[in-house]
């Protein structure tokens, strides 16, 4: 005879629940849909750590370049190499994201994956970045580098010199000639790109994009997890009153009564790590902008200036 109950897996802790084969199924299920649902905040925060990273590697070559004197060979194959390592990781991110995807949504949605795919190609279609920056994720991997060649320079932002500054920049390239020789390379996509590329902003546009689809993602996923945060925070509640105690070590069990008890399966009853889930939602805020966006290390003030 089976059966199934709420019990603490710890020492000294015999109080456990009576509940039913229902129950049990439902806690399960929850449980399963806040996993999925953490899984996915988990693959976007690693997408956008790599973006940063991409971002804080140019910020770097370019201060250095203002700084230094690398104008050796070896000081831009160095540079070509740094840049390569971030992009590849970037898409490497973006792959492991998409590729997961799917398994995670239908452990929250068990058949609406079309709807899922739609919010994706949506932005595929609207996007030449986005499309590029897929075609450059299949090139990288099957094929050659991502960064062709590199670009760094200062302006001034003004003519008068007195109240402006000497602005440094780079710029990252991916040369048409270079991915469109690959013939596994989509020749839609490299039929619509100039002559070069600026990866820099290809990404920034990319995770943007990426970005949308997930929010609108988090929007279609958000009813069924909180029915499931909320089934499984009742239980442990009821537990805890229950018990008089804490809900440390939660389980619910799926018990063989004619093998001594012995358990059959166990489902951990817990919200610390769909805690996480929601602390990563407020961070990762959605990027609706971030293609007109960038990061200045600045020091010139205007308002104090009286400009």
């Amino acid at each position: 005879m089976t059966n199934y109950i709420l019990r603490k897996m710890v020492l000294a802790s015999n109080f456990e629940i009576e509940i039913s084969e229902p129950d049990f199924l439902e806690l399960k299920a929850s449980r399963d849909c806040l996993l999925g649902a953490l899984a996915i905040e988990e693959k976007y925060e690693l997408l956008v750590a790599n973006f940063i990273d991409l971002e804080k590697e140019c910020l770097n070559i370019t201060c250095e370049s203002m700084l230094r004197n690398n104008d050796e060979y070896s000081d831009f194959f160095d540079i070509r190499i740094r840049l390569n390592r971030m992009v590849v990781n970037l898409l490497t991110a973006s792959r492991l994201y998409m590729d997961h995807l799917n398994q995670h949504v239908k452990a929250c949605l068990l058949d609406e994956t079309a709807n899922v795919k739609s919010l994706f190609s949506y932005e595929y279609d609207d996007c030449f970045e986005y499309r590029f920056m897929e075609a450059l994720r299949n090139y990288v991997q099957h094929r050659g580098l991502a960064v062709h060649s590199s670009q760094l320079g200062g302006c001034w932002t003004s003519m008068d010199k007195t109240n402006c500054e000497l602005e440094h920049k780079i710029c990252v390239f991916a040369h048409k000639d270079e991915v469109s020789s690959d013939k596994a390379f989509k020749k839609s996509v490299a039929n619509e790109m100039p002559e070069k590329v600026n990866v820099l902003l290809a990404s920034r546009k990319y995770i943007s994009s990426i970005s949308k689809a997930h929010g609108a993602l988090r929007e279609l996923l958000s009813s069924n997890v909180a029915v499931s945060r909320n089934i499984v925070s009742e239980k442990i509640e009821h537990f805890k009153k229950e018990s008089g105690g804490n809900s440390i070590g939660l389980a619910a069990l799926k018990i063989d009564q004619e093998k001594n008890n012995e358990i059959i399966e166990k489902v951990n009853i817990l919200l610390d790590w769909d805690d996480v889930r929601l602390h990563l939602i407020k961070k990762n805020k959605t990027l609706y902008s971030l293609g007109q966006s960038y990061v200045s290390s600045s020091a010139y003030n205007r308002v104090a200036r009286g400009l």
